[in-house]
């Protein structure tokens, strides 16, 4: 798409217009479907911002993916915890979707959010990596569920849970990382509830080389 902004964007990048530049596409990316009718449009502020093949298929058409990177696994009583990236690579200012499930015991729930006070509810955190621009983690909705005893209201999640997170490396030359992803949760029966847990996975992921940018 052509991109009659390009001036403007540059200059929030620090680089000075110049007439090379102008005509300089601006990205997006059309989800259409079996008929071939748009179903979605997908562009993002920053015109240097780019999703990966996987990504799109997963988040855009909620297809399972075979092709994402491998899989770091981990977990405490009663759930088991994975989570990967899309890609093992990464460019600068490619958007990646980082994925955590958990496996939660037909005999427990993990709590949501909104909860009363004094209960942990199920999130998950990434540590802060210089340049590295985190997203709002996406959950599912959970359902209500009631403790008989209790006044108070409470929505759970069972089975299985797949939380999802975009995350943008957005400083150049950054080279590899290793991403430190922590989920926190609380695991309960109708009866008991288990020690609240804290499960923190690695998820290496490399730099690859970068191609000379027009806006240099």
């Amino acid at each position: 798409m052509f991109n009659e902004r390009v001036y403007e964007q540059h200059a929030a990048y620090g680089v000075n217009p110049q007439d090379r530049h102008w005509g300089t596409p601006y990205p997006g990316t059309f989800l259409l479907d079996e008929h071939g009718t748009v179903m979605e449009k997908r562009f993002y502020q920053s015109y240097r911002e780019r999703e990966t093949g996987a990504g799109l298929l997963v988040d855009g058409f909620h297809a399972e993916s075979s092709i994402h990177d491998s899989e770091v696994r981990s977990g405490s009583d009663g759930v088991s915890v994975r989570a990967w990236l899309d890609s093992g690579t990464y460019r600068y200012f490619q958007r990646l979707r980082l994925s955590v499930e958990l496996t939660i015991e037909p005999r427990l729930h993990v709590y949501g959010s909104p909860i009363p006070e004094g209960y942990i509810p199920l999130s998950v955190e990434v540590a802060p990596i210089e340049g590295l621009v985190v997203g709002s983690p996406e959950l599912p909705e959970p359902h209500p569920f009631q403790i008989d005893g209790l006044d108070e209201q409470f929505v759970v999640y069972e089975g299985s849970v797949l939380i999802t997170v975009p995350v943008t490396f957005a400083k150049r030359d950054a080279g590899d990382q290793v991403m430190h992803v922590t989920a926190r949760y609380q695991a309960c029966s109708t009866t008991d509830c288990l020690m609240p847990a804290s499960v923190t996975l690695e998820l290496p992921v490399r730099a690859e080389a970068q191609v000379a940018s027009a806006a240099q």
